[in-house]
């Protein structure tokens, strides 16, 4: 990232190594990454927490603190799990960023909020994903197994 004054002006790719498959390729960012920068200085991203204060549906929020969003989420995660159990609580991998969020988002957990919920019980993980089956299957087909990283040598059987 090309960072002038704190703002980030371009997403530039890789540029490094030579470009084939053997050597340590290139790993050029997608074009939702490379757009990453309109996301960030988007006008309609949230920055601040927001509080429903009409019907559901009606599109009417206001402003609250962080310290009162917390409270909030901390006495309803309580709730939930005291009258539901711990299942109650359901952790999505899914963020529209893998990797890209502060929180982590991958692998699942692993992640702040996971930790974070293990340490008060537990929590309703998901099993799989969209693509799980399809990256079992190919995996063994293309590597001859599972492949952990980005590099050529994680993909050689051991």
């Amino acid at each position: 990232m090309h960072v002038v004054d704190g703002e980030i002006k371009y997403v530039e790719t890789d540029n490094t190594g030579d470009d084939n498959y053997d050597g340590l390729h290139q790993v050029r960012a997608c074009l939702r990454g490379r757009s990453m920068r309109r996301r960030v200085y988007n006008p309609d991203r949230l920055k601040y927490p927001m509080k429903r204060v009409g019907a559901r549906g009606e599109g009417k929020f206001e402003r609250i603190s962080w310290e009162e969003a917390y409270d909030i989420i901390a006495t309803n995660m309580q709730r939930l799990i005291k009258e539901y159990g711990n299942e109650s609580i359901y952790l999505n991998y899914g963020t529209g960023t893998l990797g890209g969020t502060m929180t982590r988002s991958w692998p699942p957990g692993n992640t702040l909020v996971a930790r974070l919920m293990n340490c008060c019980g537990g929590y309703l993980n998901h099993y799989g994903d969209y693509s799980s089956a399809q990256i079992a299957e190919g995996l063994n087909y293309t590597y001859g197994g599972w492949a952990d990283g980005n590099s050529p040598s994680g993909y050689r059987k051991q």
